[in-house]
């Protein structure tokens, strides 16, 4: 899985970003003393694989010691699970003194490139070993290992949780917490209805891939009855107050979009940096959603009320989880709905975002040699390729349907199917449910065309269509040209959602 959303340089992401202080966005081409008690999470509700029988699972107590220098750690696991157990890519060095328990009695198990070889687990077993967070973080620095955050460690649980390589789908894994004294623990993993500081995620794929976890001195909140989490990472700002009405604010334009959450609960660390911005976001899910996002300590209500990256990365969590070859769609559908997000909330003008689409949706054309979508890392096809496939898509969808539908219908389609970033679809499951949503085939035909071939799109031609274009002193909108009636219900301040 990859860390998705608002980086420092307009490359490919990976499950690992280096942080920026200030980004723009990657459409640019540019670089994008208390501990209050933790709030009690509602059940994640709508991730319906953990309403379902489960196969009997692995679980984990994990121990924090202070400043989180060491995660002691202690695991079950049942019958029939496999021999050979490792931990998330990077964490491997930092995994010592690994144990086993065999009659009663602990046996050391030597580890050998990065593996363990466990075979009492083939009958059951307990182990226990520690992990090293700390001088992971210092050494790494990475969001997909550990890195530091002020005083802070923010480190996904399955770069620290040993487990056996290999997993069938279908186990449940589940981990209590235990943070140092002063300290706190929080994650976008689902939390466990009514077993405090204990969370849940379902394997999905061979690969074990969960969402940022972060120990520290942190600040938390639930927002929204619960849908939204806050973690303030170490650190002051101006008005505090002020971060998490702009972070409810976010939430609340996204939900109108898509109708309800996209996601029952969300986890939104916030980081202090320098200045008075927003600066870079990335995103990650699998069983639980968790958004790492870093805001200058100076921001004020009226450079927030700018911010678009939040909004962004909240819609990162409104689709599944699809494939490297797809990761189009992730980036392309989260720039081109960000502004409409905020236009139907009235927070920007209708002309500011077609004055963006004017002046960047050309970086999404393909060039020569280019053979679709699915065959491209490069950033414009990646971001802009992707928004002009979700452009032509709406147009193409209210232009077949009379206005009657929009890609907006399909996208609430998929999330009410429970199509979000806690888990795994394929491309074509999330474009049946899209198409059966709209009546039309068009996000087949589309994909189809765009997807896996190099399409030529006439630019040029949809704007005038649409009646738009770019004059002197702004954007001027022409009410007679044929595709006008689309063009005004497509982007439309404070549209009803």
């Amino acid at each position: 899985m990859n860390a998705i959303g608002i980086e420092s340089a307009p490359t490919v992401n990976t499950a690992s970003h280096p942080p920026a202080s200030v980004a723009t966005h990657p459409r640019d081409g540019q670089a994008s003393a208390t501990t209050p008690a933790t709030p009690t999470p509602p059940r994640a509700n709508n991730q319906a694989a953990l309403a379902k029988p489960l196969l009997v699972g692995w679980n984990y107590n994990v121990v924090a010691s202070p400043r989180s220098q060491i995660l002691d750690v202690e695991g079950s696991f049942p019958r029939g699970s496999a021999k050979t157990f490792s931990v998330g890519d990077g964490g491997e060095p930092y995994v010592q003194n690994v144990e086993v328990q065999v009659g009663g009695k602990w046996s050391r198990v030597p580890g050998q490139r990065g593996e363990w070889k466990i075979s009492a687990c083939a009958i059951g077993c307990r182990i226990r070993y520690r992990f090293e967070l700390r001088a992971a973080a210092e050494a790494s620095g990475e969001r997909s290992v550990a890195v530091l955050k002020g005083d802070a460690i923010q480190s996904p649980p399955s770069t620290w949780l040993l487990r056996p390589l290999h997993a069938p789908k279908g186990i449940s894994l589940r981990f209590q917490v235990e943070s140092a004294a002063g300290e706190s623990f929080a994650t976008g993993v689902y939390p466990v209805e009514g077993v405090p500081h204990t969370y849940e995620a379902l394997t999905q794929t061979a690969a074990i891939d969960l969402p940022y976890a972060v120990f520290g001195k942190l600040r938390q909140r639930s927002l929204l009855n619960g849908s939204v989490q806050v973690a303030l990472l170490p650190g002051s700002f101006r008005d505090e107050a002020v971060i998490y009405s702009w972070i409810e604010s976010s939430a609340k334009m996204v939900q109108a979009f898509y109708g309800r959450p996209p996601i029952s609960r969300m986890m939104i660390m916030v980081r202090p940096v320098r200045g008075n911005d927003v600066g870079s976001g990335s995103t990650m899910g699998m069983s639980g959603a968790a958004i790492d996002i870093a805001v200058g300590e100076r921001a004020m209500d009226t450079v927030l009320a700018r911010d678009w990256v939040l909004v962004h990365e909240m819609i990162h969590t409104a689709l599944p989880e699809v494939s490297r070859q797809h990761r189009w769609l992730e980036e392309g559908l989260a720039t081109y709905v960000e502004p409409l997000v905020r236009v139907q909330a009235g927070a920007i003008s209708e002309e500011a975002v077609w004055s963006e689409w004017i002046a960047k949706m050309h970086h999404g054309l393909p060039g020569p040699g280019d053979e679709g979508l699915n065959n491209t890392r490069a950033w414009g096809p990646t971001y802009w390729g992707g928004a002009l496939f979700c452009l032509l898509s709406d147009v193409a969808i209210r232009q077949r349907t009379n206005n009657r539908f929009s890609l907006r219908d399909a996208l609430r389609a998929i999330v009410k199917q429970g199509g979000n970033i806690s888990v795994i679809w394929d491309i074509d499951r999330v474009i049946e449910v899209g198409d059966r949503a709209t009546t039309v085939p068009v996000l087949r035909e589309m994909y189809e065309g765009m997807g896996k071939r190099s399409q030529a799109v006439d630019l040029p031609k949809l704007w005038a269509d649409l009646g738009v274009r770019k004059g002197r002193s702004g954007i001027v909108f022409d009410d007679s040209a044929p595709l006008s009636a689309v063009r005004r219900a497509l982007v439309q301040r404070g549209a009803a959602p």
